[in-house]
């Protein structure tokens, strides 16, 4: 069917139901964007914390290679964290209790002061870690001066690292990771009120998580560490770190409802499968944490992983654990699903096949209604650059090059029916849900048919002819970013 039948059907056949459906669904939110940003944004910074305040800047701490102090940066942007000046908080002293290792720092804004949290040991035995934190009450923490570091207390002694809080219907709460007395294990994760920015309420400790899967002790005893909490969609997810910290460390998460009591360890379930790890290129991803992007709204993935896959030499001590920062997707029950690392260097990217290993492509560079995508060797141009905009559970999924969002043209349901572009209208036709495939790899869902794209005929040669059809779990269903 030639362009023009193709609109005049859609605007006879679909015209009414399209104005109800305006009606009824919001359109996407003003200020969202285009995710751009080259990997890595730091080099040799790991365990990376990145808040953003209402000032309008990130302010990012680390792990920095020597593990000798602790660090400061801000930028109004992600990518620009890379460039930014650092500023010296806290170094460690050359003998005594914080004269050893410094891990981990964390950074909030609570009751009009600065706080970062981190671990530290003496001099005279690196690895055992307690956990500490400083204060600093300028408005800008890059200036100003930050208090000596005091012990944060979490009602036992043995190696402790990994602080992160957060604040849930009006409560704090602090998480950490912790070897318990009763185990063998490495580290289990623990969660508890918090009374003040600098104490917890012991009593109300409780175990959170410790390694139950074979894939959070490889290398290791036994590691669930780095806890990064996240709120949304009636849950509260902490994504944790597991296993050894080479090219094994990946990402799981437990997750309870919101409106349960988060200090009874029975609110708490793990996703029995890590859900970020190794690909691409991309080696040992991990000690996961969570910002938005510049629009405020766009949740953003931050983690550290290698370029290659063996450390030298030797895990620790191998300083090229790089910053990363790409975006945090929702899936169609509401869970986050993190996807696949991106390669190094690729920017904003694009959605590829698993079994073409081609990409979703503005293919005529077409930016009439109508126009039909398909498949092209993936390239970094603005046809294959897609901005995904979160709208009430589903994406709006818009291109850079023709600014149109992928349509089941038509709003049919028929299999193999076409799919393309059209002005962006928050119909149910442009809504689409993430499906998990596992691996990193998912399906893209209509709302208003109920399909799935769908590379129909297996093919693999550019221009291939994308469509929709049943969802069937298939590889010519699966897609990755990147």
């Amino acid at each position: 069917m030639n362009l023009l039948a193709r609109r005049w059907r859609r605007l006879v056949a679909g015209g009414v139901a399209a104005l109800a459906t305006l009606a009824l669904i919001p359109a996407a939110p003003a200020g969202a964007q285009l995710i751009d940003v080259p990997n890595p944004i730091v080099q040799q910074r790991a365990d990376t914390s990145i808040y953003k305040h209402t000032d309008g800047y990130y302010y990012m701490t680390a792990s920095v290679p020597d593990y000798k102090r602790v660090e400061l940066r801000r930028s109004q942007t992600l990518a620009g964290l890379g460039s930014a000046a650092t500023s010296t908080a806290f170094t460690a002293p050359s003998s005594g209790a914080l004269g050893g290792w410094i891990w981990a720092p964390d950074i909030k804004f609570y009751d009009g002061a600065w706080y970062m949290y981190f671990s530290a040991s003496p001099s005279s035995a690196r690895f055992d870690q307690r956990l500490y934190w400083i204060r600093n009450t300028s408005a800008n923490p890059m200036t100003g001066s930050w208090s000596a570091p005091q012990r944060m207390t979490t009602g036992w002694e043995s190696f402790q690292l990994d602080p992160a809080s957060f604040t849930h219907n009006g409560v704090r709460y602090f998480s950490w990771a912790q070897d318990s007395p009763s185990t063998s294990y490495n580290s289990h994760m623990y969660l508890a009120r918090m009374t003040s920015p600098t104490t917890i309420d012991t009593a109300t400790a409780i175990e959170i998580a410790r390694p139950t899967h074979s894939w959070e002790m490889e290398g290791v005893a036994g590691v669930v560490e780095g806890p990064s909490p996240i709120v949304k969609n009636g849950r509260v997810i902490i994504a944790y770190s597991a296993s050894a910290t080479d090219s094994r460390y990946k990402l799981g998460y437990i997750y309870a409802s919101a409106s349960a009591n988060l200090l009874s360890a029975s609110s708490w379930t793990k996703k029995s499968t890590p859900v970020f790890q190794t690909a691409n290129g991309v080696y040992g991803p991990g000690h996961g944490s969570f910002t938005v992007a510049e629009d405020g709204a766009t949740d953003m993935l931050i983690f550290h992983a290698r370029d290659y896959a063996t450390p030298n030499p030797d895990a620790l001590t191998d300083p090229n654990r790089h910053t990363r920062a790409q975006q945090l997707y929702w899936d169609a029950n509401g869970f986050p699903f993190f996807g696949q690392p991106q390669e190094t260097g690729s920017g904003q990217p694009g959605i590829r096949g698993r079994h073409s290993n081609k990409c979703v492509d503005d293919y005529d560079h077409n930016t009439a209604d109508g126009a039909l995508v398909r498949l092209y060797t993936c390239t970094t141009g603005s046809v294959q650059k897609w901005e995904l905009t979160y709208v009430g559970g589903y994406y709006r999924i818009k291109n850079a090059y023709a600014s149109k969002c992928l349509d089941a043209l038509d709003g049919s349901t028929a299999l193999n029916s076409d799919i393309g572009l059209w002005s962006c209208n928050g119909g149910t036709t442009q809504d689409w849900a993430i499906v998990d495939q596992g691996s990193g790899w998912f399906s893209l869902r209509n709302r208003a048919s109920g399909l799935c794209l769908d590379n129909y005929e297996w093919n693999t040669a550019n221009g291939a002819r994308l469509s929709q059809y049943t969802c069937n779990g298939s590889q010519a269903q699966h897609w990755r970013r990147g």
